[in-house]
């Protein structure tokens, strides 16, 4: 009956999606103006499917700068919507008219559209020389004066026309709590808080003595609450963690740009483990790499993290539409819940009703590993968990983990972390 009703929400999220995207497809489609959905931090989070953007903002956008500033303007348009609580007229960084219309969910601030994009009057040779700022060679110079020549004017009226019917939309969403917008303001609650934390922290930090080996050891946890799809814990461990990283790399841009690379290579592997879809991980592994190329801000590459992070803690905890993945919710919950007893494949295959083989190979193609292997990888998990209690002997941990041979739990728990229970006991707890 829950995966029923988390099913029917999900469709009913998708649907809203599409509705909302269908609205701002059917405005840009009438009006011929660049419209997109933009959060908070100046970052667009929603655009039409049709999305209809001049090719002058394209060059300007064709650069990582360019788009850093696009980024900052929008940043900066969303507060004075939010301050004015109505449509703001600005002109932006590259000389084009927009304006900004606030969005709001259950009365938090969370964003703006962003419109425009256009002109109030022809173009004149201190709009040329301006746009030159943007073009580093003959060839884009020619460039930019074709695309300037395909700028659209219009007059102040069509502006405050279509600025009015944006405001009655999002009014509109608003009220209805529209989900992309609820999803926008509790991604943002989190951001903030997240980054408010990071650098309290940081304060009472930098005095504090402490060493790689101290980050380390942190970071097993981290990486065994991500395995156990622990959310509450992994969200408190990452502020430590990435606290710690910047003090260790001395704030130096390309040490921490490294230290992140390694931190997603070990994630990716743990959620993989935690049953996420091995081949979307490895994508996005792909994905972040390429966009933090383009990336030299540690502020900049710490949210950049973050949202690959969300996207793939998403894909353990939300889970989606696809009914496979919720299969695989309902294994890994089962395991989670029984690991300190015998688990057969028989009981497994009964508890969501398929069959061996289609649940074997499921499995293998979701994780890339097996079944066994997961109630194993639990277990561990489990046990370290029970090992910061010290009046608990290994054996006793052995035990309350689901181990009925003391060499067995040593051989798997050795071939998993690296060393012997004893060891890692005396070393990382």
């Amino acid at each position: 009956m829950a995966e029923g009703y988390e099913h029917s929400e999900e469709k009913a999220h998708l649907e809203e999606k599409d509705h909302l995207e269908e609205m701002l497809d059917n405005f840009a489609k009438a009006t011929e103006l660049g419209i997109i959905a933009v959060n908070t931090y100046g970052e667009v989070f929603l655009a039409s499917k049709d999305y209809y953007e001049c090719t002058y903002c394209r060059q300007v956008q064709n650069t990582e700068a360019g788009k850093a500033h696009c980024r900052r303007t929008y940043k900066k348009a969303c507060r004075q919507a939010f301050m004015w609580k109505e449509p703001y007229f600005f002109v932006c960084h590259a000389g084009l008219v927009m304006w900004a219309v606030p969005i709001y969910a259950d009365g938090t601030e969370v964003g703006a559209v962003m419109c425009g994009q256009v002109l109030l009057w022809e173009p004149d040779h201190i709009f040329h020389q301006d746009a030159e700022k943007f073009c580093g060679s003959v060839e884009e110079r020619a460039e930019m004066e074709r695309n300037i020549k395909k700028l659209r004017v219009i007059s102040a009226d069509q502006c405050q026309s279509s600025a009015n019917l944006l405001q009655v939309m999002m009014q509109y969403l608003s009220k209805t709590q529209n989900a992309i917008f609820m999803d926008q303001k509790n991604l943002l609650s989190w951001r903030d808080a997240m980054t408010t934390r990071i650098e309290e922290r940081k304060k009472t930090l930098e005095n504090e003595k402490f060493d790689w080996s101290v980050y380390l050891k942190r970071e097993k946890r981290y990486l065994q609450y991500v395995r156990m799809a622990d959310k509450d814990k992994i969200q408190n461990m990452l502020e430590m963690l990435f606290t710690d990283m910047e003090i260790l790399c001395s704030y130096d841009k390309t040490l921490v740009k490294s230290a992140l690379h390694d931190f997603m290579a070990v994630t990716a592997r743990a959620i993989v483990e935690a049953g996420a879809d091995s081949e979307v991980v490895m994508n996005g592994v792909k994905h972040y790499r390429q966009d933090m190329k383009h990336v030299e801000n540690i502020e900049e590459m710490m949210e950049l993290t973050y949202r690959m992070l969300n996207r793939w803690f998403d894909s353990i905890y939300l889970l989606g539409t696809d009914d496979h993945i919720s299969v695989m919710k309902t294994v890994r919950e089962y395991i989670e819940e029984n690991y300190n007893r015998k688990i057969t494949l028989d009981d497994i295959c009964g508890h969501v009703f398929l069959s061996r083989s289609y649940l074997c190979t499921l499995f293998r193609q979701k994780t890339g590993g097996t079944i066994n292997d997961y109630i194993l990888r639990v277990r561990i998990e489990k046990s370290i968990e029970l090992m910061r209690n010290r009046e608990l002997s290994i054996k006793e941990i052995m035990r309350q983990c689901g181990f009925e041979s003391q060499s067995y739990y040593t051989k798997t728990f050795r071939r998993l972390i690296g060393v012997n229970p004893g060891q890692y006991r005396n070393k990382f707890l």
